[in-house]
This record gives C-alpha cells, structure tokens and sequence, in this order.
C-alpha cells in the first residue's frame, strides 16, 4: 500500500441550514456589533435583520465594500470597529466582504494598517480579540471556511491573497435561502469559482484523501445542479446543493490550496474587469487539459466516477454547461489580444499558486495555453 502522510486543520464552525441566519443570537458573543456587507444587501435591509437576529443592541453598518476589496476600505472598517470598541465582526454577502471581514476584524487589537502585515509589511498579526462570523450570499467563493483574504492595493493595482492562521472565522452560517436573490450571472459565476476550487485541490500537489472526497462530491454536485441553479432562480434543491458545494470547495482548497488557474485570474480581474469567478472559469477547460499530463491516473479516476470515458468527453461537457449559462471559454470575449498575453504572464508566474499546478509551468507553456483560447 502506498505510503499515506497528511495534515487537515479546519477550526472553523460551519452550520448549514435555510433559515440559520435567524438564530445568530444562539452564536454571537459580544456587546458591540461591525456588520459588514455588499452594498445591494444593506440597501435592501437584508444586513439589518441579520444584525436584528443577534440582539446586540450596540451595531455598526459598514457597506463600502467593492468587488476585490481594496486595502484602503479594511483599513477604514477597521478604524471605525477600534473606535466602536467592536468585539463582534460578522462578513455578510460574497468574498469581497468576507475577506474584508476577516482583516478589518484582526486589525481592531492588531495596531497600524493592512500595509503594516500584508505584502511586503513587516509585521505579524497577533491572535484576533475580536468573534469572526462569515455569512455568504453567494454561493461560490468558499471564504467563509478559509483563512485566506485577496485584497487589492488601489495605488498600485497589485491583487495578492494574504493567509492568516487568525483569518479562520469562528463559525461560518451557511443559509441557502440567502443565495435566493442572486441573479443569474452572479449564480453562473460564483459556481463556476467553486467548481475550480474543487477540481484545483483535486489535482493540486498539496491533495490528500480528505481534500479528494470533498473535492469530488463537489465537482459532481455542480454539474447535476448548476444550469437549474440558473435558469430556476428559487428552486430550492438547486441552491441548497451548490451551498452546499461551495463551502465544501472551500473546505477542500483550504487545506491545498488552488493552482494556475486562480493565479491567471489576478491580471484578469485587476487589468481586464473580469468577476473574480470568470476570470477563473475562462481558462477552465485549458487548465484541465494541461493539469491531466500531470495527474493522468487520477484524473481518469475522476472521470471514471463521474461517468466520463476520457478527458475530452469531460472538458466537451464543462464548456456546454458554460455556454448553456453564458460563460465564456475565449480571453477576447474579456477584449484580451495576443499582445496582451506577455504582461498576463509576467503577473501569473510572480504568484506562489501557480506552482501548485501539477506540471511544472513556465512563461512559455502558460502563453501558449493563452494564446489558444484566444
């Protein structure tokens, strides 16, 4: 039998039920309340009744929060929480905010700004004082189960993921009647980002067996369920079942880590406007052909599982599921051209996760693989 040798930490509480954000009073502890959230959903009172459900009468709303949370915005939450005296930070709504929440709330009894920890910042974060509650809305970024943030510095466009062993949220309140409300490209989006999370730890060379049965239970739930999540708004076993495969994902990247796929997305996002969930999903199927020269044996596994005869027959079936909900598989449809291939490449290979692919990738072999989705 083959040597097995592995390490799974996973600290944080996850409790998964519709209607489980109306409990948070059973969660909380704390007397002073930073609720932070996408605008749309402080708007539309969403992020009022959530805070309404913990009983803490002391609340503040933090809803300035952009798509690729800047640096500048945590370190605004996280001044408004110090003169508050927070010691409750609750994360409602997709990665932006969660990440968000998970620095802003560090930084209440950790002095200075994010500059001063992230990057090339010199410090180290002391344990968060503060409870750390994650609520998504999406279902697709997973960040309510990890302990990584991306956060984007506005001064120098740069987006690069910070890990913390203090980013771990406390409990992490998965409600899938939350994820009700998301359009449909946000749907397509989002889990399209949990499926590369999961099919990324699948074949990263950090997996192990825990990460593969999470991964694959995932990879098989989004195929069966994502077009209905789509085209069928409130079907509830549709949702329920991608909630459900987007913290599952997420528990599964935790422990691995994602590859080149998710380094690629940064220039994406950052230099071309894409969501963070089609910047990853864009170059899905290329990745997927480029990671079985690495992970043959086990990929075939998967498809094996899953029903699929050979690679092909899988990839053929990720791109009909994004055409049916309106992805695209080519880099122009992002206005990319081939002269913009270099720089992309240049931004890819500085990010540490690109070496977690399972083929060794140089500049040369990840512009080739660009410049053939075109």
């Amino acid at each position: 039998m083959e040597k097995m040798s592995f390490n799974f930490h996973m600290p944080t509480k996850v409790v998964f039920e519709e209607g489980a954000a109306e409990s948070l009073v059973k969660h909380v502890k704390g007397t002073s309340l930073l609720m932070m959230c996408d605008p749309f959903f402080y708007k539309n009172g969403s992020a009022q009744k959530v805070a309404e459900a913990t009983h803490i009468e002391k609340v503040v709303f933090f809803s300035e929060i952009e798509p690729n949370p800047s640096c500048q915005t945590v370190d605004r939450a996280a001044e408004i929480a110090r003169s508050n005296h927070v010691d409750v930070v609750i994360g409602l709504g997709g990665g932006s905010a969660m990440d968000a929440s998970k620095m802003a709330a560090c930084l209440i009894n950790n002095e200075g700004s994010i500059f001063d920890y992230y990057s090339t910042g010199d410090k180290v974060l002391k344990p968060r004082d503060a409870q750390l509650i994650c609520i998504p809305t999406t279902a697709g970024t997973g960040s309510e189960v990890t302990n990584i943030g991306v956060y984007t510095n506005k001064e120098t466009g740069i987006k690069m993921p910070f890990a913390s062993e203090y980013f771990w949220p406390d409990i992490a309140l998965i409600d899938p009647e939350l994820t009700h409300t998301m359009p449909s490209h946000i749907t397509a989006s989002t889990g399209m980002d949990a499926f590369t999370h999961a099919i990324e730890a699948y074949w990263s060379v950090n997996s192990n067996p825990i990460s593969d049965a999470l991964s694959i239970s995932v990879i098989k739930t989004i195929l069966e369920n994502i077009e209905t999540a789509c085209k069928e708004p409130t079907h509830s076993a549709a949702r329920k079942n991608m909630a459900f495969a987007s913290v599952a994902a997420g528990i599964s990247f935790s422990q691995t880590k994602t590859t080149g796929i998710h380094a690629v997305s940064f220039p994406l996002t950052t230099d071309f406007g894409a969501s963070h969930g089609l910047a990853c999903s864009i170059t899905l199927p290329a990745f997927i052909k480029l990671a079985y020269n690495g992970r043959k044996d086990k990929m075939d596994a998967l498809f094996a599982m899953l029903g699929y005869d050979c690679v092909d027959a899988f990839i053929n079936r990720v791109e009909a599921i994004m055409e049916a909900i309106n992805l695209p598989t080519r880099l122009s449809a992002l206005n990319i051209k081939e002269s913009d291939l270099k720089k992309i490449v240049e931004v890819s290979m500085k990010a540490p996760l690109i070496h977690f692919t399972p083929v060794k990738v140089d500049e040369d072999i990840l512009y080739d693989l660009l410049k053939s989705i075109l």
